[in-house]
């Protein structure tokens, strides 16, 4: 099955209601340098006629962050019964050192950071909002995840779903 699963993260895409704003935060505090924007009137994919900027924010491995700056599109009112934990997007940091500069460079610039948090001795990380109230976690992982931890995970997701009543098997294996 793993001959099937994409190759590598190309970009995700999010909101934006200041393209200006997230330029500079993405350039300047996280140094993730613009490398591409399109300017459309319609939507290339439904045919609808929405104006709209994607922008394109490279990470060091080439792949991006985008967003979307949709003329018109009002920022929703927050509260969707989602924790604001939950949907956060995690970005790989080349060393803990490089995480705690990155705090400091955002403290400095008046953001809020929480962290630097210790998940199970496996990734240290920080984390804050973008002008987008995106959480991005930057994140820094201390050793190679192996058979042992997905065993592991295996464990935990079979316990988890028994407990709700939940079937991991797929329709073939139920003999569906």
């Amino acid at each position: 099955m793993t001959g099937h699963a994409p190759q590598t993260l190309n970009h995700a895409a999010y909101p934006t209601f200041d393209s200006a704003a997230t330029y500079r935060f993405y350039t300047e505090l996280l140094g993730c340098p613009l490398v591409a924007a399109i300017r459309k009137e319609a939507v290339p994919s439904t045919g609808d006629a929405t104006p709209f900027l994607h922008t394109f924010y490279a990470l060091g491995s080439g792949e991006c962050i985008a967003f979307f700056e949709v003329e018109g599109l009002e920022r929703p009112a927050s509260g969707d019964g989602i924790p604001s934990w939950i949907r956060h997007l995690a970005l790989t940091m080349e060393s803990e050192d490089a995480v705690v500069a990155a705090k400091e460079r955002l403290e400095a610039a008046g953001v809020e950071v929480i962290g630097v948090v210790d998940h199970d001795g496996v990734w240290r990380s920080i984390y804050f909002f973008d002008p987008n109230g995106i959480r991005i976690e930057l994140t820094h992982q201390t050793r190679e995840l192996d058979e042992r931890d997905a065993a592991e995970g295996r464990r935990l997701l079979e316990q988890w779903a028994a407990e709700r009543g939940q079937s991991l098997a797929g329709a073939d294996e139920q003999g569906g």
